[in-house]
């Protein structure tokens, strides 16, 4: 075991801030992680596990304990009697470089989720979505280990417990176990494309041909106009999660905005755009504060090009403090603050 101490973590996060973590470990292996789980165990500190940082806040003061980083590889596809693929991926495969692996291979199912950034291990802890796709309804099974006990652990969609950008794994308990592996289920055929989304509809209309590499292009292409390269400039992607209403909310929104979008929920509350509110409302979309923004292409994107976790924290606070004043919604961030 290779372990690093007084370790500066601000380059493990795309947001690229964040202090110093006292020790920081790497595992490639599920073998690499026993002694790692047992250094942290014999030294009682806590575990912070990362794969390439991308949804996380971590504080100036960094983060006083083991900073686990996940690079745990591997990609295996098995076919199915009824002619679907289940795909099977280590946690810190890169997503995106997986997902343009199953479209090459002419697979569907991961299409949608092209272009984000993060690693496969992530994806389940934070139920990853976008354009009418959430890997929840991808995912067969989520392999892990318990970083408490050691013991190995297979979890069903079910167990996972996931939400609207949530899961088992955002819990606390569910944060003692370490994912190794992710097992997805794809379709050979585009009987499995997902085009709820009005700018899908419209390509496909114009491409009656497409194929998942026409949609993963398209979707790139979209993207590239909304997000920054979270490789070159700070940034978590979306900051907060669109909130979920009452009827009688979006009711009396709708009253002053008709133009807000919204999607009824299975729960019976309403999900609205923040990004629409964050713009049209609140008149934040490239509000800039010191080294902190938000985007002018998507408002909902946070961009930061400084190295204060507190200006972050401070300028979050800010913007959700202006859509409770101007709505009276409380907004939650998706990214998780260490």
């Amino acid at each position: 075991m290779l372990l690093q101490e007084h370790v500066t973590l601000a380059p493990y996060t795309t947001l690229k801030v964040g202090g110093i973590g006292r020790y920081l470990a790497v595992v490639d292996s599920v073998g690499a992680v026993e002694p790692v789980r047992q250094f942290a165990l014999h030294t009682a500190v806590p575990v912070l596990v990362l794969g390439h940082g991308s949804n996380v806040l971590i504080s100036d003061s960094g983060f006083a304990g083991l900073v686990l980083i996940n690079q745990i590889k591997g990609r295996t596809y098995t076919t199915n009697a009824d002619g679907t693929t289940h795909a099977t991926f280590g946690a810190g495969e890169d997503w995106d470089a997986v997902v343009a692996d199953t479209v090459e291979r002419g697979y569907w199912g991961l299409e949608n989720l092209s272009h984000i950034p993060g690693t496969v291990g992530a994806t389940p802890i934070q139920n990853v979505g976008a354009y009418g796709v959430e890997v929840s309804e991808r995912i067969v099974s989520v392999a892990a280990i318990s970083l408490v006990t050691g013991a190995v652990r297979t979890f069903t969609p079910a167990e996972c417990q996931f939400s609207y950008r949530d899961s088992y794994f955002k819990t606390q308990p569910g944060r003692d176990w370490l994912i190794t592996h992710v097992t997805f289920i794809l379709h050979p055929t585009r009987a499995a494309a997902v085009l709820t989304y009005a700018d899908l509809r419209t390509f496909a209309a114009a491409h009656l041909d497409y194929t998942a590499a026409d949609i993963r292009a398209e979707i790139i292409s979209i993207r590239s106009t909304k997000f920054p390269n979270w490789q070159t400039i700070g940034t978590a992607g979306s900051y907060f999660k669109n909130p979920s209403i009452t009827l009688a909310q979006v009711a009396a929104l709708l009253d002053r905005y008709p133009a807000l979008p919204h999607w009824p929920q299975p729960d019976g509350t309403v999900k609205v755009s923040l990004g629409w509110i964050l713009d049209q409302v609140c008149g934040l979309r490239g509000y800039t504060d010191g080294a902190v923004s938000l985007s002018a292409h998507q408002a909902l994107v946070l961009l930061n090009t400084g190295d204060s976790a507190t200006a972050i924290t401070e300028f979050a606070r800010y913007v959700a403090d202006t859509v409770y004043h101007k709505t009276h919604i409380t907004i939650e961030p998706e990214v998780r603050s260490v």
